[in-house]
């Protein structure tokens, strides 16, 4: 398909460097000797605009390997039955697996978000089943080997049917397209872990990356890298329900030309000119928007549908698009990142293949979530 460039933002998280810390005055995070499993994050139904319920969840366990032991798999099964749901052979597929940071982190940073520098082997599971296939409860199996010995850890987990939250679209118009937010394939969001105060979360689970494109597939006119010529770019940014402002941050330029990216770029400012509102039940997130175009202020109650500013190519952002999350907490990079359901959808195509593919009749969708590489109406 001609021109169907599909740019999206990687927030690239910056670690600071270790190298010139030595044990005796840091705190070694890879000194955990239990082999218990835990759930960290619990599985949840969450329904999507293709019919399939999306299970994004994720578990840890200690560093096995400074026992010597070795991975020989993780195995995902429907505890009623035994069926096989995901296994190490569905890596980067169904499963992500995150190993431990072997090196060395000073006590004056356990405060500090960290990425990818956790303590622990953490296993994100991404399961994308039909409704009649979602199990009750679901059996996690860790199956470590050293030597001829090979130990078995089990934790089951319940899957939740509470429903997610439901809000408005934060865009207005035709041919939206989502992609990076309810599998894991071809999805950087789900496989960002951050270290904070000992604890690791996912903050972008979930978290949707919002593009533009016209009745033949193309995201831009012309030269693609003016940011001005991307469809995206300067679509109105609405709030997604009544909540009031917590943060805002503004006067990034846009990354320009398109693709290229300035080398200031940190965890704490990846958004760039972002707004955060605080609504009930958690916190969005939205990123990237144009310098200046932010139309509200710190503290201010704006309402649901009300405009918050324009889409730009701010921050740590490949493309002109709209990254928005949902949050337990603020800042995002300290939180889980929530599904959430949009109230009325037309869905109106997809993208399977690199190729799209337009529905005969457009398909109406209330109290769902958008599909990765999904094609909507928005109102």
């Amino acid at each position: 398909m001609k021109n169907f460039a599909l740019c999206f933002v990687l927030l690239v998280l910056t670690v600071p460097a270790f190298l010139s810390c030595s044990k005796k005055s840091g705190l070694d995070i890879t000194s955990q000797t239990s082999f218990d499993m835990k759930v960290t994050f619990a599985p949840t139904e969450v329904k999507s605009t293709d019919g399939k319920v999306n299970l994004m969840y994720s578990l840890e366990s200690a560093n096995f390997d400074k026992e010597g032991y070795k991975l020989k798999d993780f195995q995902v099964l429907n505890s009623a039955n035994g069926t096989m749901l995901c296994s190490l052979s569905d890596t980067n597929k169904y499963l992500v697996i995150l190993k431990p940071y072997t090196g060395v982190v000073p006590p004056s940073l356990f405060y500090y978000p960290l990425s990818n520098a956790h303590s622990t082997y953490c296993f994100l599971v991404g399961l994308n089943l039909l409704p009649a296939q979602v199990p009750q409860k679901i059996n996690h199996r860790l199956v470590l080997i050293k030597g001829s010995v090979e130990k078995n850890i089990e934790v089951e987990a319940a899957v939740s049917k509470v429903e997610p939250l439901v809000f408005s679209a934060p865009l207005k118009g035709d041919r939206f397209i989502s992609a990076n937010a309810t599998i894991l394939q071809n999805n950087h969001h789900p496989k960002l872990s951050v270290l904070c105060k000992g604890i690791t979360t996912i903050p972008e689970r979930y978290c949707i990356d919002w593009n533009k494109i016209d009745a033949s597939g193309n995201n831009f006119s012309g030269d693609q890298n003016i940011c001005e010529n991307w469809y995206v770019y300067g679509q109105n940014v609405y709030a997604v329900a009544t909540g009031e402002v917590v943060s805002i941050t503004d006067g990034m330029p846009d990354q320009s030309p398109v693709g290229t990216k300035s080398n200031d770029l940190t965890m704490f400012n990846g958004t760039g000119n972002s707004v955060t509102l605080a609504v009930a039940g958690g916190y969005f997130t939205y990123g990237h928007m144009i310098k200046n175009s932010i139309m509200v202020k710190t503290g201010q109650v704006v309402s649901k549908g009300q405009l918050i500013g324009k889409v730009g190519n701010s921050g740590n952002s490949d493309a002109p698009h709209l990254h928005i999350g949902f949050h337990t907490d603020f800042p995002y990079y300290i939180s889980e990142g929530l599904p959430y359901y949009i109230d009325s959808i037309e869905k109106i195509g997809g993208v399977e293949n690199n190729s799209i593919k337009w529905l005969s009749v457009p398909e109406q969708h209330t109290n769902e979530m958008v599909e990765n590489y999904g094609i909507y109406n928005l109102k």
